[in-house]
């Protein structure tokens, strides 16, 4: 199909590692014949929005598919200290890796990045500057990812401000806004006492040192929660806050589509060595919104 003169803008939302759905969305988009001409990102929706604006879209793949969970533990930098369980350098690592242009500026394809300011807890959108650091403010979840500073502030993550941010696109000069919540709850239900398995098993290496963080009991012992540890909680309670967020956030400036993972209660936000799966959720969204999407760009919409 074809894109005719609207310029699309793609508002991809936080989510962690659900948040791989994006790589899925952007896929099938192209597959239909639809390019982003703007890009705005929030937590990992900054991360796959900067690394597909640079046009390494394909390296990012290929390298998510490979991260085994053995991976994912050597390059996290676990520390109790500092404002967060992990450091989150790996992000500018990755970054370097893949060989993503230094500055914002020198991206192929215009791309902003929201963050939160700490001091003000105003919304703070990176649309200059270096990416990594950008993307690096926009992902630093409370709790998990130590703040980090940008432009003379300490930033947490944008999804605690505009978890997808349809406003950011429009404000590029986005005619047409597809936004994609990564995080959505279709069936309305933000907890479930099962989830939260990810981070047991994702943090067994340091379950001697750390058991009263992650509400485990020693090792050896059955892998069952004596109750909602510190990462289930704080996960929980920064997703119960985005989604009231999102919902008010989208009612007022509402996408002209809103694509919404059914991923949830699937994959816990720390389990980035789940990308197939859902990078599959994205791929879906889109086949299963194909006709409104269509419509968006033919005057039926």
């Amino acid at each position: 199909m074809s894109q005719s003169s609207l310029k699309l803008g793609l508002a991809l939302g936080a989510g962690g590692a659900r948040g791989w759905c994006h790589v899925g969305v952007l896929r099938a988009l192209e597959e239909m014949g639809l390019r982003p001409d703007v890009v705005a990102g929030t937590s990992m929706g900054s991360i796959v929005g900067a690394i597909y604006a640079a046009g390494k879209l394909d390296a990012l793949e290929e390298w998510a598919l490979g991260l085994s969970r053995g991976m994912l533990l050597r390059l996290m930098d676990v520390r109790l200290s500092n404002g967060g369980l992990i450091e989150g350098g790996a992000i500018e690592t990755v970054f370097k890796e893949l060989d993503v242009p230094d500055l914002i500026e020198e991206l192929p394809l215009p791309f902003a990045a929201v963050a939160c300011d700490m001091g003000t807890g105003q919304e703070v959108c990176f649309a200059s500057g270096p990416v990594g650091r950008a993307v690096r403010a926009s992902a630093a979840l409370p709790g998990a990812l130590r703040p980090a500073r940008s432009a003379g502030a300490w930033c947490l993550d944008g999804g605690l401000v505009n978890p997808v941010p349809v406003s950011v696109c429009k404000a590029m000069g986005a005619d047409v806004v597809i936004g994609v919540d990564a995080n959505a709850h279709p069936d309305g239900v933000i907890w479930h006492p099962t989830e939260g398995a990810g981070w047991p098993a994702l943090m067994a290496g340091w379950r001697d040192r750390l058991p009263d963080v992650f509400g485990l009991g020693p090792a050896g012992s059955a892998p069952e929660p004596r109750g909602p540890g510190y990462a289930t909680v704080i996960t929980a309670t920064v997703e119960i806050m985005m989604d009231g967020l999102t919902r008010a956030r989208l009612s007022d400036d509402p996408p002209d589509l809103l694509l919404e993972a059914d991923l949830a209660d699937k994959i816990f936000a720390m389990e980035f060595d789940r990308a197939d799966e859902a990078i599959t959720e994205g791929r879906h969204m889109v086949k299963a919104a194909a006709p409104r999407i269509a419509a968006l760009f033919d005057g039926t919409a």
